[in-house]
């Protein structure tokens, strides 16, 4: 099959549908990291530092619970008109967050922002298995992965060139025509046949799923600063008991947002645990390192940003390689063996680090690091996908993504514990001061820089000691993965994609214009 003999595309229809969805991830992706440079001006606008945690955490929380709420929703009304949907909820969340007069209003924007942001990677990926089968989705599927991990590293960079040179609400403004720009695309060039379900929406199950959700993030944001207050136990307790709760909500449900018998398949179950461990890596700890590189190399954030480049190098050779190999051969059990194996030996070189560290010993295992995180991105979701049928293609793309994003939220707050625990630590130990005054020597880098001899030296070598255990649990979390990945079940792909069976029940059932997502 090739990329011309897609039921009902042409070429250049097929590479504009795939353009559109490569951009619009792009874009939802950015609005992650792009914000960080931007924070500090924005903050000094507003006059309020104490609320500049939640401008960020707010897309995080909101686009965690729009990913399986709309990932279901994709499946009983079509995969085209919730994109199209999402996108332009996406577009307007970004207009808001530009227009923005307080805090407070950027801060409720943001969360408009990301729940249409968060279903936009979920909907492309599974819009990619609609037109393209399992075994040929592997050559395409690492664009999409490209543009995703592509964004964390240009976000920051752009982020700097628009506040330097425009003003922060343009870091905003600038998703509103290209988000146009995709989702005019999208309606012209994307035809997908849908057969309508008639079902009932699990509102229940629905309200559950994003109070667990609100309450965790929340808790993982707020326990940063200590895990036993007891707000942080508070918000903790009522995630576990609405988490209970949605579990009994979708045993019940006529169509469950998370249908539970997904975990009963073996495959999807292997592929969800190796997307969770694979996340909890590229966002939980991907920022420690740049972090590493300015306050104990003293690089500039341009410098730090290029030194990443590596990992982004075996990000490129997992992505892509690893996805022509399985489009060959037909098989994704190995990949996922071998990226677990290539990302352990290169966190554990990484987790060795020192505040003399060179670099050019860190680049051959920064890019083993990327390398694996791209074959089990790539390989877990051909492996999931296959795996199910047509109907429920949205609802287990989204589960995946739901759960790595997971993995990441619960890794950052994990490691900021790490971190601040072992500056909180190593800085006393060696200068004698107090935990509480500790914290106060970490500072910009060219602060840092002007410290006395001493202080510097201990500042310098703490934040090494905590990015390095922070590293060393990392590849404790990808060994994890390394046992999943045995685990994994090898199954042939299929040779046809998902739109060939909705064109063949619509074929069937006597198609008309209401069950045809425009």
């Amino acid at each position: 099959m090739t990329v011309s003999s897609v039921p009902g595309f042409t070429t250049r229809q097929l590479w504009l549908v795939l353009g559109s969805l490569m951009l619009s991830v792009f874009l939802a992706s950015m609005e992650i990291s792009i914000i960080s440079t931007a924070l500090p001006t924005i903050v000094g606008e507003f006059q309020s530092f104490e609320n500049f945690a939640w401008v960020g955490t707010a897309y995080i929380v909101t686009a965690a619970i729009g990913t399986p709420l709309l990932g279901k929703l994709s499946d009983l009304y079509g995969r085209n008109l919730v994109f199209k949907s999402t996108l332009g909820l996406f577009v307007f969340g970004s207009l808001l967050c530009g227009l923005s007069q307080s805090m407070g209003q950027l801060i409720a924007f943001r969360a408009i922002q990301g729940l249409g942001g968060g279903a936009i990677q979920a909907l492309a990926f599974a819009i990619l298995g609609d037109i393209l089968p399992p075994r040929e989705r592997g050559k395409y599927i690492g664009y999409f992965t490209l543009a995703f991990v592509g964004a964390a590293l240009v976000g920051p960079l752009l982020g700097g060139f628009i506040i330097d040179n425009f003003t922060w609400p343009w870091i905003f403004f600038i998703n509103v025509p290209l988000g146009l720009v995709a989702g005019v695309v999208a309606h012209f060039a994307l035809r997908l046949p849908f057969p309508r379900r008639k079902a009932k929406l699990d509102w229940t199950g629905a309200a559950m799923l994003s109070i667990a959700i609100g309450a965790l993030m929340i808790a993982l944001e707020e326990g940063q600063d200590g895990w036993t207050k007891p707000h942080v136990l508070v918000l903790f307790s009522i995630a576990l008991i609405t988490v209970a709760a949605f579990v009994v909500a979708e045993q019940r449900a006529e169509e469950p947002i998370i249908p539970l018998r997904l975990f009963a398949n073996r495959a999807v179950l292997t592929a969800t645990l190796l997307g969770m461990c694979a996340g909890t890596i590229a966002f939980g700890a991907g920022q420690f390192l740049p972090l590493y590189f300015q306050d104990s190399l003293f690089v500039s954030p341009t410098e730090s940003g290029l030194r990443m480049l590596p990992q982004m190098i075996g990000v490129t050779m997992g992505t892509f390689g690893v996805g022509r190999l399985i489009a060959r051969t037909g098989k994704c059990k190995p990949w996922p063996i071998f990226g677990t194996a290539c990302a352990v030996g290169g966190l554990l070189v990484v987790s060795r680090i020192s505040g003399d560290t060179s670099y050019a010993t860190r680049v051959v295992p920064l890019r083993a690091r990327g390398f694996g995180m791209a074959s089990v991105f790539t390989s877990s979701s051909i492996v999931a996908q296959g795996a199910v049928e047509c109907r429920d293609l949205g609802v287990v793309t989204s589960t995946i993504m739901f759960f790595r994003t997971l993995g990441g939220s619960i890794g950052l707050a994990v490691f900021g514990t790490i971190l601040n625990s072992t500056i909180r630590s190593e800085i006393p130990a060696r200068l004698g001061i107090d935990a509480d005054r500790a914290g106060d020597l970490i500072r910009s880098p060219d602060e840092i820089q002007l410290l006395p001899a001493n202080q510097r030296i201990a500042v310098v070598e703490s934040v090494a000691i905590g990015v390095g255990r922070i590293y060393l649990v990392c590849a404790g979390v990808m060994a994890f993965g390394f046992i999943v990945a045995l685990l994994l079940p090898e199954r042939p792909l299929r040779e046809r994609a998902g739109i060939s069976d909705a064109m063949e029940q619509q074929g069937a059932g006597g198609a008309s214009p209401a069950t045809t997502a425009p």
